[in-house]
Formats: C-alpha cells, sequence, structure tokens
C-alpha cells in the first residue's frame, strides 16, 4: 500500500502541477503501461510483461493510478455503515474479452480515441484535466476535439469509478481495463500465484470478505489468478496462514480431513 500511496501521490502531482514538481513524478509516468503512446512507454511495457508472468498482476497494486484511486475509495466505504459490507466471489465477465479486443483493433487502426477513454493513465490525465486543463489540451486537440472533450470524459470517468469502487470493489480492473485484462491472460502461466491451502483452511470467509477483486471462492477452495490484482489483503487478513503466495500448486484436500468450522457462513 506504501508503494501504491506513493506512486498514486506523484502521479496526481504530474498531472495537476507538471513534471518539474518532483522527479518521482516523472517516474511515475515513466512506469506506465500506455500501449496508446508505446513509443514512448515500450521499456516499461516490456519490464511490466516479464513482472506479469513472474508475479501476476502486480501493476494494478502498484503504480496504476486508477487502482489506487479504487482502493483509496474502497477504504472510505468502510466508514460507512450501510456500504461496509463484505465482498463475494463474482464470476468472470465475458465483456472484459470483448473490450480488451476493441482496444487492440483501435490501437492497430490508429483510433486512439477509444485508448483515450478507457486506459488507466490517460483516464487519470482525463481526471486531472479538470484542474489542470493543459494536461491532455494537446492530445485532444489533435484529435480535432477541445481540452474541454477531456475533463468532460474525466468527469464521466470519475463518476463511474466511485459508483464502482463503492458498490462493486476493482470491478473497472477485473471488467473494463484492457490492460488488467490483458495481463489476467497469463492467469494460471505465471510462475508465482495464490493458492489456498485446502487442508488449512477452515472456511471462514475472512479472504473472501476482503477480496478487491472478488476472485476468491473459498467454499472451492479457488481463487482466480487471472483476476487478482496482487494486493496480498486475503493473506494478511488469514487466521490459519491457509492462502499463500508461492510456485507451487495446492493438491486437492481429502474431504474427510478438510477443517472446517461450526460457524460457517
Amino acid at each position: 500500500m506504501f508503494i501504491a500511496t506513493l506512486f498514486f501521490i506523484a502521479s496526481v502531482a504530474f498531472l495537476t502541477i507538471g513534471p518539474d514538481v518532483h522527479p518521482m513524478a516523472v517516474a511515475s509516468e515513466k512506469s506506465q503501461v500506455l500501449l496508446s503512446a508505446v513509443s514512448l512507454s515500450l521499456g516499461a511495457t516490456l519490464v511490466w510483461l516479464l513482472l506479469t508472468f513472474l508475479f501476476g498482476r502486480i501493476y494494478c497494486s502498484t503504480v496504476c493510478p486508477i487502482g489506487t484511486l479504487t482502493d483509496i475509495v474502497m477504504r472510505l466505504r468502510r466508514k460507512i455503515p450501510r456500504l461496509n459490507r463484505p465482498t463475494s466471489y463474482a464470476h468472470p465477465r465475458r465483456w472484459s474479452i470483448h473490450i480488451l479486443i476493441v482496444y487492440v483493433v483501435c490501437l492497430i487502426i490508429g483510433l486512439v480515441v477509444v485508448p483515450f477513454l478507457i486506459e488507466p493513465w490517460n483516464i487519470m490525465r482525463n481526471i486531472a484535466s479538470t484542474i489542470r486543463p493543459s494536461a491532455v489540451e494537446t492530445t485532444w486537440i489533435s484529435l480535432g476535439l477541445g481540452a474541454v472533450t477531456g475533463a468532460a470524459a474525466g468527469i464521466a470517468s470519475l463518476l463511474i469509478l466511485l459508483m464502482l469502487a463503492l458498490f462493486k470493489g476493482r470491478a473497472f480492473c477485473t471488467d473494463i481495463c484492457p490492460l488488467g485484462t490483458a495481463m489476467g491472460l497469463l492467469g494460471e502461466q505465471t510462475v508465482f500465484h495464490i493458492e489456498i491451502d485446502p487442508d488449512r483452511c477452515v472456511s471462514c470467509g475472512r479472504c473472501e470478505d476482503q477480496c478487491k477483486a472478488r476472485c476468491i471462492k473459498v467454499v472451492s477452495r479457488y481463487v482466480d489468478n487471472s483476476r487478482c490484482v496482487r494486493c496480498f489483503d486475503c493473506i494478511a487478513e488469514c487466521p490459519e496462514d491457509a492462502i499463500r503466495f508461492q510456485m507451487n500448486r495446492n493438491r486437492p484436500a481429502t474431504p474427510l480431513l478438510q477443517k472446517t468450522k461450526k460457524s460457517v457462513k
């Protein structure tokens, strides 16, 4: 969380004040996966591809400003009794692949207006333009539109993100974001992954309750690693050390030997 907060502050400073505010602000931009400007971010993209293959979607929990913004809203949500409800497993949405396909096609044919609307960094740029219009002015003018278009897109995006974070957690990251979906394609192929030890799990459900991506299904001892954003909240929450970030796969537990709690949800 510390790294994510640091990069988020640096990103906001970069976009609302300018690149000269601090070297860390420039680093926040250089660390982004930005396929719509791949010539400027090719190095970072290749590094994140390698890191994703090794560890999964850690980009989503560290330097992605939209992911951190969502986490901040979710933390605030816990302060509101009506909204402070545990999360539960949600089935993956097929439209995430369709969005990714549309995104890639738009990149290929040069219709960059779509990436400018749904890439995490560009979404943050549009949001920041409500404070500093020059953050996106050049981009939108090059498309034959004004900076007002970017600001309007930023306001709309912010409202959508707030609603999703309040009621659906990291739904933007798992169901909409094309970069997240692309990283998730590695899914079960990453070297390290989140695993539930079926012989240690007591079905308390605390990991599922805390999962931002809603990708843990305790009853099946299952973690959908293609949607896991590697926040590691589940590991910190487990009282039995039954959920781990590891290389090897766990074998299915013998049903008669599985632990259970009397007060299972």
